[in-house]
């Protein structure tokens, strides 16, 4: 008897998930999403991808004259991450001197391809 009875308040109850395209979950404030890259501050120091657990960020080429600290670097090259390796641990973001890698309070894409990735 008890499961007729759970399953008439059921159907007379209101549902508990959300309708996600009409509604949006709050994000919190502390919510590590994806992975952005400030290419104007980026010095190419490198330190991103050696404290990354995951192997997500790969340093590629990308010459350019930058300033920092009064100083004008030529930098050889600039950050790449692949997102979908990417574990939001957010060491990149620590690490940075000049905080050119960052991670946004948003949420990131999913899917299934291996290679997309963030310049």
């Amino acid at each position: 008897m008890s499961v007729l009875r759970e399953m008439f308040e059921n159907l007379l109850s209101r549902p508990i998930t959300i309708l996600y395209p009409k509604e949006k979950v709050p994000i919190p404030g502390a919510f590590r999403g994806r992975v952005a890259i400030t290419d104007e501050k980026c010095i190419g120091c490198s330190k991103c991808s050696l404290v990354c657990p995951a192997r997500a960020i790969t340093m590629i080429d990308g010459p350019r004259e930058v300033e920092f600290n009064g100083k004008t670097l030529n930098r050889k090259k600039r950050p790449q991450v692949k997102l979908y390796k990417c574990i939001r641990c957010g060491l990149c973001e620590r690490h940075c001197p000049t905080g050119a890698i960052f991670l946004k309070n948003e949420l990131s894409s999913s899917g299934t391809d291996g290679e997309i990735v963030v310049m």
